[in-house]
């Protein structure tokens, strides 16, 4: 009996992937911190993240044509600026995006234009030269967002904005105190179907 039991089981959730849309999206974008890491002796002098690419992809499944879900990751190449008594000093940095979020499409998905918004947890990861001595070098973040699609047969061409809001020690490397960061990601891919849809 407990045989049947999970073999029923077993061709009900695939029977429930197989009726999913899934779809991988490669990913351009520009990375854009908002905010000074710190602020030092002087009004002047502050550390700071400077905007960079960023390149990455994202996995999505879609339930209906409104409701998704979509897990992405991004590297972006940056540069850590360091400016202190008016000397400017910079140093290689690295970050490493993730993100879950819940994708709701206003207008459906699958018409010629789509407009969507999202929400859902980031993490920041933190690393290269500016980074090598921190001992805290990943913060989770939330992550709010819209964007608007295209559709160009089979394919779809999607460009949005997210914001990742976040409180960070990590983000200082001159004091220990915690500050609310708020950064922009502006992105645009390429989404490609398979799973046979």
């Amino acid at each position: 009996m407990k045989t049947v039991s999970l073999c029923t089981a077993a061709l009900t959730l695939a029977s429930t992937l197989q009726a999913q849309h899934l779809s991988f999206s490669p990913e351009i974008g520009f990375y854009v911190p908002t905010e000074k890491l710190s602020k030092l002796t002087t009004a002047s002098d502050f550390s700071q993240i400077e905007a960079g690419p960023s390149f990455g992809a994202r996995i999505g499944i879609w339930f209906s044509r409104r409701i998704g879900l979509e897990t992405s990751g991004a590297y972006v190449p940056s540069t850590f600026k360091l400016s202190s008594n008016n000397t400017i000093t910079k140093q290689d940095a690295k970050l490493f995006l993730g993100s879950g979020q819940l994708v709701v499409f206003l207008l459906p998905r699958t018409g010629l234009l789509t407009v969507f918004l999202d929400g859902g947890v980031g993490m920041i990861r933190r690393g290269g030269a500016a980074y090598a001595d921190a001992t805290d070098k990943t913060d989770v973040s939330g992550v709010f967002g819209a964007g608007a699609g295209l559709r160009l047969g089979p394919l779809a061409l999607t460009g949005g904005a997210e914001l990742f809001n976040y409180s960070s020690a990590s983000a200082s490397t001159t004091t220990g105190e915690s500050k609310t960061q708020r950064d922009v990601r502006f992105k645009l891919g390429f989404g490609i179907p398979f799973g046979g849809h």
